[in-house]
C-alpha cells in the first residue's frame, strides 16, 4: 500500500481587469464668471467652461445613437443652453459666443459624425482629437433676458453645422443650475463735464442753459439714477442756483439706458435767487445707481 503525502500549496494570483475600451464618462461645466462680450446683445453673456471625456471602466453608459436632423452628418461636442420658462432652449456649442449657425460648424470643440453613429463611437472620436478634457475662456454664451431664462445647462449633443435643426442631447449629460448673471454696469467716457455759462448780465441769468454730451456704455438695458452729491438744484453762490438735468430730466429721477453704447446729455439751467455781481462756481459729483 502506497502512502501519499498530500500538501496544500498556496497559489497567489494577480488579477487585473482592464477598463473597457470605450467606457466613457462625459463631464461638462460652466464656470461662474459670466461677463458681457463686446458687441454681443445686451441680454447675452458668456462664461468660461470645461468639458472632458474620461475612461472610468463603466461601459455602455450612453446607449443609443446620434440622430442628425436634416442631414446625414452633423457635429458632436459639448454645448450649453438657456432653459427658458416656456420650455424652449437656446443652445450654443462650447466656444461659440453667439447663436450664429456659422460658428457651429467652425468652432474647434466638436468632431464630424454621421447620423446613426453610436454615442460611444462619437465620444471616442472626440477624445481622439481633444484628449481627456478641454477648456475655453469664452466657453459658453447664454441669455439673461429678464423673465425668460430660468436655468443655464451644460450638456453634450449632436447638432447640425450647416442648417438649423434641433440638437440631440446625449441622455444623462445634462447639468443645470441658476445662471450666474453678472451685475450690470454703465461706463461713462469723455472726462469731467465743465458747464461754463460764461459772462452773464444781471437780469439775464434765469434760464441760461449749458449742455454737454458724454458717451455711455451699459452691459445691458439699465434703469439708472444720476444723483447730484450736494443735492439738486445746486447753490452756486452769489444768489444763483443751477438745476442739473440728465437726458432732459432733473438729476435724481430715473432714466432708462439701452444696452451697448448711447449718450448722456448733462445740462445746467440757472435760476436767479437774488444774484449779485461776482464769480460763481461749484464742483459736484454725479452718483450713479441702478434700480
Amino acid at each position: 500500500m502506497n502512502n501519499y503525502l498530500r500538501a496544500a500549496l498556496p497559489v497567489a494570483a494577480l488579477i487585473f481587469i482592464a477598463p473597457a475600451a470605450n467606457a466613457w464618462n462625459l463631464v461638462n461645466s460652466i464656470n461662474a464668471d459670466a461677463r458681457q462680450m463686446p458687441g454681443a446683445p445686451a441680454t447675452t453673456v458668456v462664461a468660461s467652461g470645461s468639458a472632458g471625456a474620461y475612461n472610468d471602466g463603466n461601459s455602455n453608459r450612453y446607449p443609443g445613437s446620434a440622430l442628425c436632423s436634416r442631414g446625414t452628418n452633423c457635429r458632436f461636442g459639448p454645448v450649453s443652453y438657456s432653459q427658458l420658462f416656456n420650455g424652449l432652449r437656446t443652445i450654443t456649442p462650447m466656444g461659440c459666443t453667439s447663436w450664429n449657425i456659422d460658428c457651429w460648424a467652425s468652432v474647434d470643440t466638436n468632431v464630424a459624425i454621421n447620423s446613426g453613429t453610436s454615442w460611444e463611437q462619437a465620444i471616442t472620436a472626440w477624445q481622439a482629437r481633444y484628449g481627456s478634457s478641454t477648456y475655453r475662456y469664452a466657453g459658453y454664451a447664454y441669455s439673461v433676458e429678464p423673465g425668460w431664462t430660468t436655468q443655464i445647462c451644460a450638456a453634450w449633443a449632436a447638432y447640425n453645422g450647416t442648417a438649423p435643426g434641433a440638437p440631440t442631447i446625449v441622455p444623462g449629460t445634462d447639468s443645470c443650475a441658476t445662471p450666474p448673471i453678472p451685475p450690470n454696469r454703465c461706463d461713462v467716457y469723455g472726462g469731467d463735464v465743465n458747464l461754463d455759462h460764461g459772462v452773464l448780465k444781471l437780469g439775464e441769468i434765469t434760464g441760461s442753459r449749458k449742455e454737454l454730451t458724454r458717451q455711455v456704455n451699459c452691459s445691458r438695458n439699465a434703469s439708472v439714477r444720476y444723483r447730484v452729491s450736494v443735492g439738486n438744484p445746486v447753490d452756486l453762490g452769489n444768489g444763483i442756483n443751477s438745476t442739473i438735468t440728465v437726458n432732459g430730466v432733473p438729476a435724481g429721477q430715473l432714466i432708462t439706458l439701452p444696452g451697448g453704447t448711447s449718450f448722456l446729455r448733462i445740462a445746467s439751467t440757472l435760476t436767479d435767487r437774488g444774484a449779485r455781481a461776482g464769480v460763481f462756481a461749484k464742483t459736484v459729483v454725479l452718483i450713479q445707481s441702478f434700480m
